[in-house]
């Protein structure tokens, strides 16, 4: 199937659970791997699994029998349940709501999007700052941005309903534009030369094949680390199809897991009809590490329980029940913790900062 054709059925198949639109580089180096404090490795409570990200939330061990398949693998997703609002704490996931946004500059355009920068950015002694490119989704990705306090620098794009984000990046220069255009910008705002030290690709939904035509591009080794929230899709029934739209990610996890790069991925457990879903596309990418992931339970936020996780590395699957659009909208909050893994990670990259 043509990437772009593959691109465009998949956003269209997930547009009933997804949101408004309006809410919805480094050297080929070994990078240092995200190491959680020593007090959470050794003193967590028994029967839970510390959380590498949030110490103070640990994730409970479940033991108790839940609908499993034993060929997880390519099990279609079980937890087929989803919140209403009442039971969310009066919350809507995929409503708008009003944020401080004052440490922050306003949006400025920027290579067919838009991006923001922290307005006490500091530079370190050679001029970097770390910068986040997220493909679809702009207001709810400030939101979760400023919520972790972590001092990124956000380009966000998000495709008009008749574009694809995979053409944008397929045998172009868009991500080196991206780049030059907020260096640029960035330079020019602050009086000194700045350029991008840490470079990472997120995506929203359909956003992810944007990222998959990014890691194919040779820019693509610039990019240390990749956040995928709950849109990493490939066709099912087709076992050579499902391989190559998978490629990408399967090598981009092995170094993940490695320590040389970072890959966080969320998956909802929404179950569409024509292609393999979040959940079975996560549990393949653990599977090629000979990994398992494991059973839990936490609450966590928007309503959103988490029932699965797997690390290795610096590669992470975080996998939630629920199976609508408020669900799909609520997974967005779990790029606050994939943003807070990145400062962490790139802090222990940069001595002195």
């Amino acid at each position: 199937m043509h990437r772009a054709t593959k691109a465009a059925l998949f956003s269209a198949a997930l547009v009933f659970v997804g949101c408004d639109k309006h809410e919805p580089g480094p050297a080929e180096t070994t990078k240092p791997k995200l190491a959680a404090p020593a007090a959470l490795v050794s003193s967590h409570a028994p029967g839970t699994i510390p959380d590498p990200i949030d110490p103070q939330r640990p994730m409970k061990i479940d033991d108790e029998p839940r609908a499993r398949s034993n060929n997880w693998v390519t099990a279609r997703p079980a937890f087929q349940t989803s919140r209403t609002t009442a039971e969310r704490g009066g919350l809507e996931p995929c409503a708008q709501r009003a944020i401080d946004t004052s440490a922050f500059d306003d949006w400025a355009p920027v290579s067919r999007g838009k991006f923001i920068a922290p307005r006490a950015l500091a530079l370190d002694e050679n001029g970097g700052f770390d910068l986040i490119i997220h493909l679809l989704g702009d207001e709810p990705i400030r939101r979760e941005l400023i919520a972790s306090q972590q001092p990124f620098v956000l380009y966000s794009l998000t495709a008009g309903k008749d574009q694809g984000y995979a053409p944008l990046f397929t045998g172009t220069q868009f991500q080196a534009s991206i780049v030059a255009g907020v260096e640029q910008a960035l330079s020019k705002r602050l009086g000194k030369p700045a350029h991008v030290r840490h470079l990472a690709m997120s995506a929203w939904s359909a956003g992810f094949v944007g990222i998959e035509a990014a890691l194919a591009q040779p820019t693509g080794k610039q990019i240390d680390a990749v956040i995928l929230i709950d849109g990493l899709h490939a066709p099912r029934n087709n076992d050579l199809a499902f391989k190559a739209q998978m490629k990408p990610f399967v090598d981009f996890a092995a170094l993940a897991a490695r320590g040389d790069r970072a890959f966080f991925v969320s998956h909802s457990s929404i179950d569409p009809p024509d292609f393999a879903s979040t959940t079975e596309c996560a549990h393949y990418l653990i599977s090629t590490l000979g990994g398992k992931p494991q059973p839990v339970r936490r609450e966590d936020r928007f309503g959103l329980e988490l029932v699965e996780f797997y690390r290795q590395g610096d590669f992470q699957v975080r996998g939630y029940t629920g199976n609508d659009r408020a669900d799909h909208c609520a997974q967005l909050a779990v790029l606050r913790d994939a943003f807070t893994a990145l400062g962490t990670r790139w802090k222990v990259q940069t001595p002195g900062r």
